[in-house]
């Protein structure tokens, strides 16, 4: 009857373990407000990448922020499209903040917990993450990855009617070796789409190039823009 008892107690121990193991990651509800960047940062989080600039057009330096988790988890991400192509990746997870700055209080005005690419999900080049950048009142983008064939995307993203919305993009394909390449470039203001097929590295001869109406039924936000990689633009054209 102990012996019993001892096992049930164990497998009551171990289904609890389990439980735990299994339950999904919980990222963190940044701070709505601070004074200073050291209290943005969440426990086990690490800031890897700054930008500062005025992004509301009140002449203060806001503050866009990329956070990492301490460990890799698994994590679900998604590809293709933010309902199909989706894959577990074990890796770190990263979290985009953006804070408008007033009387030396930063504000939180958004946070993204996906849109940010692992440093998992640029291939044999290692880490996308190229750039987080502030100018003219937009906050850039920047990734690339591949290995012989290479991948650029930048997206702009900027503040409007209380949201952020994406008004422009660049996509570049291209072979690191002959240099064969298509890049397109997206105005999704002026609903415009520019793409140049040719060579990387001879330009300016023999690239061809076209314009054309980019069709979309609405501008997108952080909200609506899962992550790099998941909307499919134009028929098997992913931006």
């Amino acid at each position: 009857m102990i012996t019993m008892k001892v096992f049930l107690f164990y497998l009551l121990i171990l289904i609890a373990q389990v439980s735990v193991a299994q339950k999904a990651f919980q990222f963190p509800k940044l701070k709505p407000q601070a004074v200073s960047t050291a209290q943005l940062k969440p426990g086990n989080w690490n800031i890897i990448s700054t930008a500062e600039g005025d992004l509301n057009g009140d002449g203060t330096a806001d503050l866009a922020l990329v956070l990492e988790y301490f460990k890799a988890i698994d994590e679900i991400r998604v590809y293709g499209d933010n309902t199909t192509g989706i894959i577990k990746e074990t890796q770190k997870p990263r979290i985009l903040a953006i804070y408008f700055k007033k009387d030396e209080v930063y504000t939180l005005s958004t946070q993204n917990n996906d849109f940010i690419l692992r440093s998992e999900e640029g291939g044999k080049l290692g880490d996308p993450l190229q750039q987080i950048a502030i100018k003219d009142q937009q906050l850039y983008l920047r990734f690339q990855g591949g290995n012989e064939w290479r991948w650029e995307l930048g997206y702009t993203f900027k503040f409007e009617n209380k949201d952020w919305f994406l008004t422009n993009a660049i996509n570049l394909y291209y072979n690191n070796s002959h240099g064969d390449m298509t890049e397109r470039i997206y105005n999704f203001k002026d609903r415009e789409l520019y793409t140049t097929h040719g060579n990387l590295y001879r330009r300016d001869i023999g690239n061809y190039k076209t314009s054309e109406v980019l069709f979309f039924s609405q501008l997108r936000t952080f909200k609506t823009f899962k992550k790099p990689w998941a909307w499919e633009i134009m028929p098997n054209v992913y931006l």
